[in-house]
């Protein structure tokens, strides 16, 4: 024997707990000869005799007895793991935590956590607000288990999804000099004031190389560890600063001038956990999640 058919073991139990095979047929929605050929098949494969017809009855035997017996735990735990798989289908009694930077929180994360609770609706969600440089500490101390913003290029010790390409653009009071250009040339800043980045987060690393490449020095006097810090300090001033057109539709209604740049830039937008950690169903899910939902805020307008 090289082990025992499940389904067979659930038609002879059937049939034992219906006294019939009849009742049984009607029990599993099956037809009497299915019922029986099973039966027939399964004390074959067994080599024991479960049931012997006496008087137009089955009657158990003895070996069918004790078959039943020790069987029942078995299926009492396999619906138990049934019940498991339903609960991970569901995302039940799991959590998922997501920092992600605050540009995000209007536009591209409350649609993909929408469409996240659709597929898991157990799933708890904890959403929370941090800077690029807050989201590594906090995945690695565990308190948070993805990371949502800027890619933070060749980093072994995580596992990163692309999400989409994020270009940049010049962000501009409507009193600025340079408000009414179509384009806006980072050259242009050359000895001006100017709103800066952490140059050691994604975004103002990127803007920095591309300044330092072209030789072009602003003077940094303003600094701004978020982009909604950044794009209020240039307002307040009436300053320049430089964005992702992700965080465009969170400004729409704040009077300021979105311009693209005449030098393309693009920063890639992520998904980010450690890459020890196992990638769960609800992660892969939020990912794909991410992704429509980028796609559809890209297509949109500047202004």
């Amino acid at each position: 024997m090289n082990g025992i058919n499940l389904h067979r073991l659930q038609v002879f139990r059937t049939v034992f707990e219906n006294d019939s095979v009849s009742a049984a047929a009607r029990a599993m929605r099956l037809s009497q000869p299915t019922i029986s050929r099973h039966l027939q098949i399964f004390e074959d494969e067994l080599g024991l005799t479960l049931f012997r017809n006496i008087s137009g009855r089955l009657e158990p035997t003895w070996e069918a007895q004790r078959l039943y017996a020790e069987s029942g735990g078995l299926f009492e735990r396999l619906g138990q793991v049934e019940r498991s798989v339903d609960s991970i289908r569901r995302g039940k009694q799991e959590a998922l935590r997501i920092m992600a930077t605050a540009a995000l929180a209007n536009s591209v994360l409350p649609d993909a956590i929408g469409r996240l609770h659709g597929q898991f609706p157990d799933l708890e969600v904890v959403l929370d607000g941090g800077r690029q440089g807050n989201q590594l500490p906090a995945l690695q101390e565990g308190s948070v288990d993805l990371g949502v913003g800027g890619a933070w290029g060749n980093r072994p010790e995580l596992r990163q999804w692309i999400i989409g390409m994020m270009p940049l653009v010049a962000v501009v009071p409507p009193d600025h000099p340079r408000a009414e250009e179509e384009v806006f040339d980072l050259a242009w800043l050359q000895g001006c004031d100017y709103v800066n980045h952490n140059i050691h987060a994604p975004l103002g690393a990127l803007v920095e190389a591309a300044l330092t490449r072209r030789g072009i020095e602003p003077r940094r006097r303003l600094t701004a560890l978020s982009i909604p810090f950044a794009v209020g300090l240039a307002r307040g001033a009436g300053l320049c600063t430089v964005v992702d057109q992700l965080s465009v539709s969170a400004l729409r209604g704040s009077g300021m001038r979105m311009l693209p740049l005449a030098d393309p830039l693009e920063l890639e937008l992520a998904v980010v956990q450690l890459a020890n950690r196992p990638e769960r169903s609800p992660v892969t899910a939020f990912v794909s999640a991410m992704r429509s939902a980028y796609s559809r805020v890209l297509a949109e307008p500047l202004n």
